[in-house]
Order: structure tokens, then C-alpha cells, then sequence
């Protein structure tokens, strides 16, 4: 999923809905390549040529080393929990939602009469 429509937290909440499946990532690693610290930024920065991959825990490795040499950070996993959580390097959790109350959100604008 491109990260051009809300950034990586819309992303990562897009592809949630479409499988009906939880998230949890961590956006330590993120922060750290690109040395911006401020959530909002990590969080909804639309800014081009970034992608929100998800990969097969069997094949991550293989996945990794095609694209050696390249900018990519492995940022978390897909849980049966039906919540989308993100977390940063502070103490702090910056996402903890379920999911039908994010895509009741998402959906909102949407249901106008």
C-alpha cells in the first residue's frame, strides 16, 4: 500500500479493514532511519515513494534481501487481534483502536444523505 493518502497509519489501517485482521508496528525504526522524531510526522507524512509492505513471516528474508541495499525497515506484524496498535520509541502507545471503530471513522464522510 502507497503511503500517499494519510501516510503510514492510513496504510496500515487501510489494509487491516481489507483483511479483517489486527496490526501492530512499531515505528522505532522509522524514527531512527529517517531521524524524525515527532509522531504526527511518522504517522500521517505523505510523502512520496514509501510503501507499506506485508510479507509472509516464512518468505521476510527472502523478501529483505531483494531489496538489499535499499531503505526498508521491518515495522511490525498482523495479529487475529482486530485492533490496529503503533507504538514509537516513546512510552507512549500513539495507536490502540479496534478496528470497527477506525473504519466507522474512515467510512464516515462517506454516509452523507
Amino acid at each position: 500500500h502507497d503511503l500517499s493518502e494519510g501516510g503510514l497509519a492510513a496504510a496500515a489501517a487501510e489494509m487491516a479493514f481489507a483483511g479483517g485482521l489486527g496490526v501492530e508496528l512499531d515505528l522505532t525504526p522509522v524514527a531512527e532511519a529517517s531521524r524524525l522524531s515527532d509522531p504526527a510526522v511518522l504517522l500521517f507524512s505523505e510523502s512520496t515513494t514509501r510503501f507499506l509492505i506485508e510479507v509472509e513471516p516464512s518468505k521476510a528474508t527472502q523478501f529483505e534481501a531483494k531489496f538489499a541495499g535499499l531503505p526498508l525497515s521491518r515495522l511490525g506484524q498482523v495479529t487475529s487481534s482486530g485492533r490496529v496498535r503503533i507504538a514509537s520509541s516513546s512510552p507512549n502507545q500513539l495507536v490502540d483502536s479496534s478496528l470497527s471503530d477506525l473504519k466507522a471513522a474512515w467510512l464516515k464522510p462517506l454516509a452523507w444523505e
